[in-house]
């Protein structure tokens, strides 16, 4: 590993870890006693349930729609937010510590840490439960095949639209340098030049940029542009064999488009080190142009941006066509991982049904209103069918007691659609439209023991080769001895059990709940 490789993963590391630290002070030991718990909040007999959550905001939601959750479901919630750039090391702490709430929150379903839990013991199996509930008995097969672990179900998906990637752009700075939305992948290179080079904002100076990314190859940019250069999505297929993504030419396209970019000055120097929260502000502060992600972003990157600019206008695209003509967009699996249910913390089978009560209510259209848009005469009012901010102010209770709730949604849709909403609309319709052009994982249900031992060590050789290269620290030659190292530590073992487990999973048959016998 180069130097600079170990400065960037220590710097990261020490930061990440302090974080940890102050995150896991504040975890919740697990099921409490329901009359102790009761006795401490002041209530009655309503059950008490621990959940550990990912907060992707700035700071936790105040208690406004959580009490209304609690008074619905008839129940007391006591939740541990963990910040999203430190979600991974405080999952493995809380497995390696036993120290897991009633409800978990798994977001890496392949993960090392993770799966050796599941295959000691650690979770309840819930997929014989699913039938005796109403909501939950009509969960999606195909969504929970990719979230079966040894043809077993153990969790309750975190539903998520199959692909909500795209462009989001300032469309005020288009209109201010007389250009058109970018269509393919040399017009977006182009905005991003004259977003960094033709004082966009108007003020005279050089003090903008084209894009805002993150320390992120999967979320942040580099994996929906790397869809737009034909990329497989995690894994393709070559002469009738599955083979990782980075082995393609579609990778490397991309990883020579972001050094380009970063060597340029067209998107910010530090994105290897940024977390997603000083991305959001990038943008909204007005530094950067162009946000590659999720869609539905769109709107609170707006929200936040309007208070300091109110002439500012956001828009979106999700077709960029790639060199070779053709509209491409990865797909996700249906998911975001999924809530699981620790048998330290869950200890009988009557408080495992409870919780799955619990879920199978949260999956109601009212709730699932209630964790998109909040109360209704507070955060929005009904016209026609659809939701519409109540009154002045609603923006920024909806911010501050709504928005961080995506973490609690699992399966579900809500039932009202947004009034007078462009942007919530427009990137509805774009989501649906992603649906005809999105490229699936073909292993995303496939299982190989030497990514579930070695994953994490064998993901991060490509990643740190991916940023090096970006960042002009490594040639092209460089990487394919990366790629090569990959495969003598464990890559070519991990490449048979995929197509092993690919040529099984053929003839497997399904149950109605889409799991491997």
């Amino acid at each position: 590993m180069t130097n600079w490789g170990k400065m960037l993963i220590w710097s990261t590391a020490i930061l990440a870890a302090a974080a940890v630290v102050a995150a896991m002070a504040a975890i919740y030991p697990g099921r409490l006693p329901d009359s102790a718990a009761n006795d401490a909040a002041g209530v009655g007999s309503e059950p008490v349930l621990s959940w550990t959550a990912i907060l992707y905001t700035d700071a936790p939601p105040d208690d406004t729609v959580l009490r209304e959750i609690e008074r619905r479901t008839n129940t007391r919630l006591a939740i541990t937010w963990v910040p999203d750039n430190v979600k991974e090391e405080k999952i493995d702490i809380a497995l390696a510590t036993n120290r897991l709430t009633d409800i978990f929150t798994v977001q890496n379903l392949r993960s090392t840490a993770f799966l050796k839990a599941v295959r000691a013991g650690s979770f309840w199996e819930i997929g014989p439960y699913l039938q005796d509930y109403p909501n939950l008995s009509r969960m999606s097969p195909d969504i929970l095949r990719n979230i079966a672990i040894d043809g077993k179900i153990y969790g309750i998906y975190r539903e998520r639209d199959l692909s909500r990637q795209g462009v989001i752009y300032r469309e005020d700075w288009l209109a201010a340098l007389g250009l058109a939305a970018p269509s393919t992948t040399g017009e977006l290179y182009e905005v991003m030049r004259a977003f960094t080079e033709d004082d966009p904002d108007g003020n005279g100076k050089r003090d903008t940029y084209g894009l805002a990314d993150r320390n992120d190859l999967k979320y942040g940019a580099f994996k929906t542009l790397s869809s737009y250069f034909n990329t497989p999505n995690e894994w393709g297929e070559r002469n009738g064999k599955l083979l990782p993504e980075f082995m393609f030419d579609g990778y490397l396209e991309t990883m020579r488009f972001m050094r380009s970019l970063y060597e340029n000055g067209l998107m910010n120097a530090e994105f290897a080190i940024t977390s997603k929260q000083r991305q959001w502000a990038e943008f909204t502060e007005g530094r950067a142009g162009i946000y590659i992600g999720n869609l539905d972003d769109a709107r609170n990157l707006y929200a936040a941006a309007a208070k300091l600019n109110p002439g500012v206008k956001v828009n979106m695209t999700n077709r960029i066509a790639g060199p070779d003509g053709r509209h491409h967009v990865w797909s996700h699996a249906g998911h975001n991982g999924m809530f699981v249910f620790p048998k330290s913390a869950v200890r009988t089978e009557t408080e495992l049904k409870e919780i799955l009560a619990f879920f199978d209510r949260l999956s109601e259209p009212d709730m699932y209103n209630l964790l998109n848009y909040g109360i209704e005469g507070v955060h929005y009012r009904v016209v026609d069918g659809q939701y519409v901010e109540f009154l002045k102010g609603a923006s920024e209770l909806k911010e501050r007691e709504v928005r961080p709730l995506v973490s609690l949604m699992g399966m579900g849709k809500p039932s009202l659609k947004p009034y007078g909403d462009p942007l919530k609309a427009r990137s509805d319709a774009l989501n649906e439209d992603n649906l005809s052009i999105a490229v699936r994982n073909p292993a995303a249900a496939l299982e190989s023991e030497t990514l579930s031992n070695q994953g994490e060590e064998l993901r991060s050789l490509i990643e740190e080769a991916t940023y090096l290269f970006i960042l002009g620290k490594l040639d092209e030659d460089g990487f394919r001895e990366a790629v090569d190292r990959w495969r003598s530590a464990g890559g070519d073992r991990a490449i048979r059990e995929i197509n092993e487990a690919h040529a099984a999973a053929r003839g497997y048959e399904t149950n109605g709940f889409g799991l491997f016998h």
